[in-house]
């Protein structure tokens, strides 16, 4: 009934075009195309150019990589402990402590946070001579392969080396028995042939944490170690007390590391984590991020110290003469603290000033070794060499107060075995020069009368009997 118009349409007139619809999958694929060629074209080039350097090691992680601290929350059994990186955790007593059980291709962090294979027992087994060492990143043996390439764990192979040689050749050592007459001639070279040291089973236990101060190690000594029933306590620091300022009485977390360490992870985090496998491989991102971190500013000062810049370093140095003051006296009263624990335990002391780079001759620095210190800048090197001996002088006025608790050994300028190069850093040593700081250690320690082997008490006379006097 009704009829519907036709729309006629010109025959000339053009087509109107279809609206392509946009797509999120299509867009996705384009930028991946994009980057992988991207990818390959940054391959290209550098094998092209035949500069590998950068790359050579992209599927391997740098022991000195491994050490930085990653701050934990309280809520540790919601958290794994597989990290790329030290996880340690806040405590109330003692600042902050490793996480217990850690484990890396670099290091062993064992149930009682130490730096050990295997666990300490409360009980101390029957022969076992246990020493601890404390201190900061330098004990701990920062950027070493493994823990046999620490300081502990070479001393503690040396002591035992030294009972070998005790045993095999008795003869280059002190007789076991006490001379009659030291005057006598025979009894002066008994004397002039070093001491025996106590037999048993050495055992070096590493309590050493990165950035741990005098303050840290006197609650560690306290609360922590003294219940393990030492032989001997070596503390291995001093830089960490010249660098930290007088109004704190021992290293804390810094708060940002804090608040990162409890804000709750986002579905960002999960989702680097994700890519961040793919990343470690890409030629690009590396490239990326090598030009990304020199276009950051290098001169704000860290909260923390082992996230320092090398030129930002004296920064942290103490800025006048009444700081700097305090900051000897914080040391010494806390040396003096430990010495009283120790002494009330019947526990002797070793204390080593640690090596820091301005104590090396400056004729065997290497090539590397003259870039630290030309970043490290003149102020820095002036104001070191100034200060940094004064912590020795107070641990030698302590020792010369309490000759029979303490021994002092000075690793700051380093000897002329040490090797070139022996520093990765202002305070690391190399593993070859960790040999060379153990050995110092072994000879404080075998001169030390409360780690020598006490003399058997000579056999008192037996009246004859009338049998024998006919």
């Amino acid at each position: 009934m009704f009829k519907s118009k036709v729309k006629h349409r010109p025959m000339f007139t053009p087509r109107r075009r279809a609206r392509r619809r946009f797509s999120v999958l299509g867009a996705i694929v384009t930028v991946g195309l994009f980057l992988l060629s991207l990818e390959l074209l940054t391959r290209i080039f550098f094998d092209l150019a035949g500069d590998q350097t950068e790359f050579a090691q992209i599927n391997q992680l740098k022991p000195i990589d491994a050490y930085k601290l990653d701050f934990q929350s309280a809520n540790l059994h919601k958290q794994t402990k597989t990290s790329d990186f030290l996880l340690a955790k806040s405590n109330m007593s003692l600042g902050y402590s490793l996480v217990e059980n850690q484990q890396h291709k670099f290091w062993q962090i064992n149930a009682q946070g130490f730096r050990d294979r295997d666990p300490v027992p409360l009980v101390k087994p029957q022969g076992e001579i246990r020493i601890f060492l404390l201190g900061n990143s330098t004990a701990f043996g920062y950027g070493s392969s493994s823990n046999a390439k620490t300081i502990s764990d070479l001393l503690e192979a040396r002591l035992q080396q030294r009972l070998e040689q005790q045993q095999l050749t008795p003869q280059i050592y002190q007789t076991d028995s006490p001379p009659g007459n030291t005057k006598q001639p025979k009894n002066l070279k008994n004397l002039a042939k070093p001491p025996k040291i106590k037999p048993g089973k050495y055992r070096i236990i590493n309590a050493a944490v990165p950035g741990y101060a005098s303050g840290n190690e006197l609650a560690q000594i306290a609360l922590q170690v003294l219940k393990y029933q030492p032989d001997l306590i070596i503390l291995l620091d001093g830089y960490q007390d010249l660098m930290l300022p007088s109004d704190r009485k021992a290293t804390q977390i810094p708060a940002s590391k804090v608040a990162q360490a409890e804000q709750p992870k986002s579905i960002g985090t999960y989702i680097d984590q994700l890519i961040e496998p793919v990343l470690k491989e890409s030629y690009l991102a590396r490239v990326t991020a090598k030009y990304w971190n020199k276009s950051q500013p290098q001169d704000v000062q860290a909260d923390f110290l082992l996230d320092e810049q090398t030129a930002n370093l004296v920064k942290h140095l103490p800025q006048n003469e009444p700081e700097f003051k305090k900051r000897i006296a914080r040391y010494t009263e806390n040396q003096k603290q430990i010495l009283n624990l120790s002494t009330a335990a019947q526990v002797p002391l070793l204390v080593a000033i640690q090596p820091e780079i301005t104590g090396r001759d400056p004729s065997k620095l290497t090539s590397a070794e003259g870039k630290i210190i030309t970043e490290l800048g003149r102020t820095y090197i002036e104001k070191l060499r100034k200060d940094y001996p004064a912590f020795t002088k107070a641990a030698f006025k302590l020792a010369q107060s309490y000759p029979n608790n303490v021994k002092v050994v000075n690793l700051y300028h380093l000897t002329d075995k040490y090797p070139s190069p022996s520093f990765l850093d202002p305070i690391h040593l190399n593993e070859l020069a960790n040999e060379k700081a153990a050995e110092q250690l072994y000879y404080g320690i075998a001169s030390m009368p409360k780690m020598q082997e006490k003399p058997q008490p000579a056999k008192p006379l037996q009246p004859l009997s009338t049998k024998d006097s006919k």
